[in-house]
C-alpha cells in the first residue's frame, strides 16, 4: 500500500499522536483528549472531544496516527 501525501507529509516533519490528560480544577476529576505535535512542538493540535476513558482516547490516538502515518507514543 502506497502513502498518502498527508502520511508522506507528517512522517517528513515528524508528526507524534498522544494522550493528554486534562483535570477540572473544580472536582480534580481527569479528562482525556488527544493531541498532535511535529517535531519541536511548533504546531500541536489538541482535540475537541474529551474522552472520560482512556481507553477510549488510546483508540483515538491509534485511529489519528494510522491516519496520519504519525508515531504514537504511549
Amino acid at each position: 500500500m502506497t502513502e498518502a501525501a498527508h502520511q508522506r507529509i507528517t512522517r517528513a516533519i515528524g508528526g507524534t499522536v498522544y494522550v493528554t490528560v486534562l483535570r477540572d480544577p473544580a472536582d480534580g476529576s481527569a479528562r482525556y483528549a488527544v493531541t498532535y505535535e511535529n517535531r519541536g512542538g511548533a504546531e500541536r493540535w489538541l482535540s475537541k472531544h474529551r474522552f472520560q476513558d482512556v481507553a477510549q482516547a488510546d483508540a483515538g490516538c491509534l485511529a489519528l496516527g494510522d491516519f496520519l502515518g504519525a508515531q504514537v507514543r504511549g
